[in-house]
Order: C-alpha cells, then sequence, then structure tokens
C-alpha cells in the first residue's frame, strides 16, 4: 500500500510539474503577443498592451510557480498564508511585467536587454516570496542555487528581449521566457528542503485551495487571452486597413520614404525609394539595419567603402538632432536628391525627392540670368559682378569697350539673321584676341566689353588688334560685310567700382566716336565733366526753345555786279539768361548729337520766311540746314509750312547745305534736292572746298549757288595755293552756270581780288555784320562796299 502511495504522489507530482510548463509556454505565447503589439501600436493605444503585457507577465509568471508547487511535497500537511500569496501575484506582475512592459519604449539594444534581465531577476523575487507564504512547515534553501536561479532567469529574459527580438516563428522567444520562468523556479526548488507533519491524504486540504487559486490564475489568463484575441483580432482588422491604405499611399507617391528606429533599424520603405536610389529588385526589405541599408546603396551605385562609411555618419547625425535636416545628395550619373530627415520620437523618416530636373532648370534660369543667348558672352550682369570680383581682390585691371561701326546699316540692309551671325562671329574672334584670362561679355545689340589684367601698353595694343581684327570681312556663304569699331578704355587704378569704370568707358567711348569712330580712346581727367557740361547745355538748350531765347541775326550778302544787297543769311544767336550770349559752335554740335537740331531748324525756318517777307521783293533769305536736319523725313514738310504760314514765295527762300550732308547718301539726297528745287527754292552748297570735295557733286546735284569757304579767301592774297583753289571754282561756276559766292571778306583788297576773279558775290564784316533786323527794312546797298 505504501508503495502504491508512494507512485501516486509521484505521478501527481509530475502531473503538476508537466502542467506547469504548458501553462508557462501558453502564458509565454501570450507575452510574446502581447509585446509585439505594444512595440507597433500607435502612441494611443501603446498605453493599453503595456498594462496587458504586465499582467499577462504577472499572472503567467505567478500561475506557473503555484502549479508546480501543487506537486511538490503533497505527502506532507502544508498551509499558505493568503496575504503573502496575494503578495508574489502583485509582486510578479510589478517586478516581472513592469520591465517588460517598459521594454516596449526601449530604442537601444542595451536598454531592452537591461529590462529583460530585471524581467528575470523580478522571476527569482516572486518564487522566494511565494516560498515565504509556506506555514506548517520549516524549509531550508540553497543560497548557491537561489542566485544560480536567478541568473538563469535574468539572462534569458535579457535575450528573449534582445537576440529574438525579430525571429519568426517567435520559438526562440518562447523558448527564452519559458527557460527563464521554468528554470528559476525548478532549479531553486531542487536546493529547498521542508521538514513538516506528513499527511494520509493524497492532496490535502491546503493544497486543494491552492489549487483553486492555481485554476483562478489560469483562468485569468485564459480570459486574458479571449480578450487579447479579441482586441488583438479588431486591431488587426483595423490595422490591415490602415495597411493596404498607407501601401497604397506610399507606393503611390512621387516621393520616396524611409522609416529608421532608434535602434537603425529599416520599418518602412516604399518602391519609389528604391528606384531613386537604383536598387535591385529584393534587396530592399523590412528590418535590416541602417548600415546594411545603405551598404546595399553603395554598391548598387558603385560607392567605395569610405563614402558609404560616411554617408552612413551623416545619417547617424541627422537623426540624432532634434530639429529636420535638409540636404541634396548628387549620384555619379548627375540625378540630384534632396533628402529630409526628420527625427520622430522612436528614430527617423526620411523623405527623397528627385530634383534633378529642377536643378537643370534653376541652372538654365541662372545662365540666362548671367549669359547672352545669342553670343554665348556674359552678359551686363555678369560684367559688372566679375568686375566687383576683382575689384573685391585688390588687382588692377582694364575695362574695353566695344561699339560696332555700321552695324545698323548690316541689319537694314541684310536683315536681323545676317547681323546676328555677325555679331556671333565678332564674339569668336574677340574670345580668341582675348585669351584665357580675358574676360569677355556683349552688354546689348552691338556693345560688347573685355575686362583684361595686363598693363596699360597690352591693354592699348589689345584694343588696337580688337579694331584690326573686327575690321576683316565677314563673309556668309556668297555674302560679305564689313563692320568697324570704336573702343572706350578705363582703369581701376584709382579703385573706382565697377560702374564707374562702365560710365568712364562709355565716355571713352563717345569721345572716340566723336573724333572719326574706328579707333580707340582712354578715359582722361575731365572727360566726366565735359559729358555733365553737354547734359546741362542739352537741358538749357530745351528751355531756350520752350522760352524763346533765341534769336535770328542777318548778315547781308552783296553782288559784285552791282554791290546791291540781294539776300541775307540767318544766322542764329543764344542770348542765355546766365551764360550770356552763347556762340553757335558750342551748342550747335551739342543740338546736332541730340536731335534738338531739327525743332530748332525748324523755328529758324519759320521765323527768317516771316522776317524775310519784311524785305525788298529782290532779296532773298539763305538759311542753312544741318546734315542732321537734312535728313529728317519732315524736312519738306517744316519747309513748306514755314513758306506757307509766312506768305513768303519759295524763290525767295535759299538752303544751304554742307558738303557733309551730301556725301552719305547720294540718291536719297538728289531726291530730296530735287523735290526742294520743284518747290522753287534755291539750293546752295556751303562751305565748298573744305568736306568731302568732289566735282561730282557740282555735276551730279541741282545746285543755284557755291559757297567759298572763308578760309581761301583769307590766305588768297599770301597764299597761291589758296588763289588757285578761288580760281578753280570761280570758272566752273561760270562754266556750269552756277552762281559763287565768297564767305569772310574783310578789307578791301579782298573784295578787290574777288571782283577782278569773277566771284558773283560776297559776304563779310566788309559787307555788313550780323545784327538782329530793326523795325525798318534793310538797306538796299552794303556799307563800306565802295
Amino acid at each position: 500500500m505504501d508503495l502504491f502511495v508512494a507512485a501516486l504522489l509521484d505521478s501527481q507530482a509530475a502531473g503538476f510539474a508537466l502542467a506547469a510548463m504548458v501553462i508557462c509556454f501558453f502564458s509565454a505565447w501570450l507575452l510574446v503577443h502581447f509585446i509585439r503589439q505594444a512595440e507597433s501600436a500607435s502612441a494611443r493605444v501603446r498605453r493599453r498592451w503595456q498594462l496587458g503585457t504586465a499582467v499577462v507577465a504577472g499572472t503567467g509568471v505567478w500561475t506557473t510557480h503555484f502549479v508546480a508547487m501543487l506537486g511538490y511535497r503533497t505527502d506532507l500537511l502544508l498551509n499558505y498564508e493568503a496575504a503573502t500569496t496575494l503578495g508574489s501575484a502583485a509582486v510578479a506582475i510589478v517586478a516581472v511585467g513592469g520591465p517588460l512592459a517598459l521594454s516596449t519604449q526601449c530604442a537601444r539594444t542595451w536598454t531592452r536587454a537591461a529590462a529583460g534581465a530585471a524581467a528575470g531577476l523580478g522571476i527569482g523575487g516572486m518564487h522566494l516570496i511565494g516560498m515565504a507564504a509556506l506555514r506548517g512547515c520549516s524549509q531550508t534553501q540553497s543560497p548557491d542555487l537561489d542566485i544560480l536561479a536567478s541568473l538563469i532567469g535574468g539572462i534569458c529574459m535579457a535575450l528573449a528581449r534582445t537576440v529574438a527580438r525579430h525571429a519568426r516563428p517567435p520559438l526562440v522567444t518562447l523558448f527564452l521566457i519559458v527557460s527563464a520562468v521554468c528554470g528559476t523556479h525548478f532549479i531553486s526548488i531542487a536546493g529547498t528542503t521542508l521538514v513538516g507533519a506528513r499527511s494520509d491524504q493524497l492532496l490535502p486540504i491546503m493544497q486543494v485551495q491552492l489549487a483553486a487559486l492555481a485554476a483562478a490564475g489560469a483562468a485569468i489568463l485564459l480570459l486574458g487571452t479571449l480578450l487579447a484575441l479579441l482586441v488583438a483580432k479588431r486591431f488587426e482588422g483595423q490595422e490591415a486597413t490602415h495597411a493596404r491604405i498607407l501601401a497604397t499611399t506610399l507606393q503611390n507617391m512621387s516621393n520616396g520614404i524611409l522609416k529608421v528606429s532608434g535602434a537603425e533599424v529599416v520599418e518602412l520603405y516604399n518602391e519609389k525609394l528604391c528606384t531613386m536610389l537604383n536598387l535591385p529588385p529584393g534587396s530592399m526589405a523590412r528590418g535590416m539595419s541602417l548600415s546594411t541599408f545603405l551598404d546595399v546603396t553603395g554598391r548598387a551605385n558603385a560607392w567605395d567603402e569610405t563614402r558609404i562609411a560616411r554617408v552612413l555618419a551623416n545619417h547617424r547625425t541627422w537623426m540624432a538632432r532634434s530639429e529636420e535636416t535638409l540636404v541634396e545628395h548628387t549620384f555619379d550619373d548627375g540625378r540630384i536628391l534632396s533628402i529630409a530627415c526628420q527625427p520622430i520620437d522612436d528614430g527617423a523618416v526620411l523623405t527623397f525627392d528627385d530634383v534633378s530636373r529642377e536643378k537643370q532648370a534653376q541652372r538654365e534660369i541662372l545662365h540666362l540670368a548671367y549669359r547672352d543667348p545669342l553670343t554665348g558672352l556674359a552678359n551686363r550682369r555678369s560684367l559688372i559682378e566679375h568686375m566687383a570680383l576683382v575689384h573685391e581682390t585688390g588687382q588692377a585691371f582694364r575695362l574695353l569697350l566695344i561699339d560696332l561701326d555700321r552695324f545698323k546699316a548690316v541689319n537694314d540692309t541684310f536683315g536681323h539673321g545676317v547681323g546676328d551671325r555677325l555679331l556671333v562671329t565678332v564674339a569668336t574672334r574677340l574670345r580668341a584676341l582675348a585669351g584665357a584670362s580675358g574676360f569677355v561679355a556683349r552688354l546689348g545689340g552691338d556693345e560688347m566689353a573685355v575686362v583684361t589684367q595686363a598693363d596699360a601698353d597690352a591693354a592699348s595694343r589689345l584694343a588696337e588688334d580688337i579694331i584690326v581684327d573686327v575690321e576683316k570681312p565677314y563673309a556668309f556663304n556668297d555674302l560679305t560685310v564689313m563692320v568697324g569699331c570704336s573702343i572706350g578704355l578705363s582703369d581701376n587704378a584709382d579703385r573706382s567700382s565697377p560702374e564707374e569704370l562702365l560710365q568712364r568707358a562709355d565716355i571713352a567711348l563717345y569721345e572716340a566716336k566723336r573724333h572719326g569712330r574706328g579707333r580707340a580712346a582712354h578715359y582722361a581727367s575731365g572727360m566726366m565733366e565735359a559729358v555733365a557740361e553737354r547734359h546741362t547745355l542739352e537741358n538749357d538748350i530745351r528751355i531756350a526753345l520752350t522760352e524763346g531765347q533765341f534769336h535770328l541775326a542777318y548778315q547781308p550778302i552783296m553782288a559784285l555786279a552791282d554791290d546791291a544787297v540781294v539776300g541775307f543769311e540767318a544766322l542764329i544767336r543764344w542770348q542765355h539768361p546766365t551764360r550770356g550770349l552763347v556762340a553757335p559752335a558750342s551748342f550747335i554740335p551739342v543740338a546736332e548729337e541730340t536731335g534738338l537740331i531739327v525743332p530748332i531748324g525748324t523755328w529758324v525756318l519759320g521765323e527768317a520766311c516771316r522776317q524775310a517777307t519784311r524785305w525788298q521783293p529782290h532779296q532773298h533769305v539763305a538759311v542753312n540746314v544741318s546734315a542732321v536736319q537734312f535728313r529728317s523725313p519732315m524736312l519738306l514738310a517744316h519747309i513748306t509750312a514755314a513758306l506757307a504760314e509766312s506768305g513768303l514765295p519759295p524763290h525767295r527762300l535759299e538752303i544751304e547745305l554742307t558738303e557733309t550732308a551730301l556725301v552719305e547718301d547720294g540718291r536719297q539726297i538728289a531726291h530730296t534736292l530735287s523735290a526742294l528745287r520743284q518747290l522753287g527754292l534755291k539750293i546752295a552748297m556751303d562751305d565748298f572746298g573744305t568736306g568731302y570735295s568732289s566735282l561730282a557733286h557740282l555735276r551730279d546735284l541741282p545746285l543755284d549757288r557755291i559757297k567759298i569757304d572763308r578760309s581761301f579767301v583769307a590766305a588768297a592774297l599770301t597764299d597761291n595755293h589758296s588763289m588757285a583753289v578761288i580760281k578753280a571754282i570761280t570758272q566752273m561756276g561760270r562754266d556750269m552756270n552756277i552762281l559763287t559766292l565768297a564767305e569772310g571778306v574783310e578789307d578791301a583788297d579782298q573784295l578787290a581780288l574777288l571782283r577782278r576773279l569773277g566771284c558773283d558775290a560776297v559776304q563779310g564784316y566788309l559787307i555788313g555784320r550780323p545784327e538782329r533786323p530793326s523795325s525798318s527794312p534793310p538797306p538796299a546797298r552794303a556799307s563800306g562796299a565802295r
């Protein structure tokens, strides 16, 4: 009988031990589920899963302990203190479940391992408190085995929270948790000795009560499992819906997305990211480490180890910051990715955007902002910035401002297409002449510039070379064109700003053109003041026009046949309120340059015709018309209006033109002169012999009078050449039936000479000085003629 009872007791102990292990495995499985839900849940529901983790872990360990105790020494009358027993359950929830729940928020491996070790030590603590609840017996324990049991629990739980964290299926994790719980209990109990009253019952009453408590614990586990499954099913459905929405959103985004945890583990990405990084299919996976991800990316893009390490260090630096980091990464194939790293509570979210097209567009816009689209040269803005940069370094440099001569004629004659090709070719020649160290720019139209750091002599030679090279013919298929250029030079010797240098070069260019074009002029001190004076004079001329400060003086013209005054030359005078009497030589050139000569000439025509109506019927008025005024398409209209408003007969108006006005476009000039002759006007060529003299002018143009320049008259008595010129002109006039008039007659000897040579008429101080008209008509004979 005793043998039967002993065998029965052993079978009960084995059965309870097996039941304890089954409960431990089941609770471990449930615990793994809760831990994973807590790790992946959103912040809104994470606390609930953490609380469930603590309860499941605590009740599982407590139930496993006391179910195993049911099978330990069933032959003794054992009693349990209720308060200590229930207290051990609370200790299990706090000391075991608490660290495990907290470990779900730990980002680093060592913190999760520490939390797991604390939970393992908590298993040992709960076991000792549960053993302390025994009453009705004495017990002795082995400290070494207790320590060993606690260490085994701590090590197994630490491993369960680290190396086996991502195992699928979680068999390794389950094995480690069961080993921690059962190992701690059975190793510690193996060193425990109980001494008490023996029982003749197979299961004493207190152990029945303990069985009820253990059953309650198991029921709690079952109920918790059921609730967890229901909740999990609900959340899994929601998560599945959210996952589908998230997956659809991620895969249809134009950006690449990467979510990295605090432990540097890839938790989320999309296929757009793989495409952007040239990653082959299957090379990317959730759960891979950040270093592995960047290693795969580096191999896919042919990066060396140094570059991969540098990129990894950069990612770690971005993730460690508290604010968002924005960077751009340029790949070897030219693609540019904009990367935004936004740190979050557990890791960081990286957004990748391919900005290659945007950067290319920006480069093109920048190119257009700093380059001339036709020639490819730098533009004005680029020139200013280049000069400012060199200026800041303190280096000396020189600016050559180049303006093409006769370019407008090329455009007007051959079209803008040829003009554009000409500009491109000129730009090519300038690049070659300036060399690698020179900076060439196009400022607009036919104006270009060269910046050189050569010395003054070398810059002058470069300017001369440019003038020579630009004047060489340009061949475009069967068409050949030629242009010239004028150049203005300035330098930064006085540390002038780029804007001042450009202004000075422009003034020097103006001087080069004013003195005949096709040459280079250096800016000199005083040029700026002269330009300012011209601008002031221009404004004063405009005011003079509006306020009537101009008046006409008339110089008599005497016919040598009878010494009668046959007409007067109208000469403009300007009485300035502060300058006084301003000589025509001072303001007429400015008026011609600015185009103001046209309204001035219109006023002169009208005023001269109006006053000539008060003279003798046989007297005419001679009015000078400048080359600028003569080219105006409104000249005929102005003359017609002056005659019509004054009532002066057309044959009493004589238009005087210089040879300069007659040489630019012969065909157009002849047409205009013919139109004037048809009106009945007379045409005179002024200052003959001093300009572009050509006998063809006398032959081809409809002229009524030739005016011999005063320089020949003044020198005729002492200079045989001047005498010969006067003789030739008067003789040609007689032969061609064109009247001649000598200017600048100031003494009787000159007058006598001109009579003897057969000149038709004269004017000068001897005949009469220019005077403002009086109320009475001018005399019919000039004073001092005889």
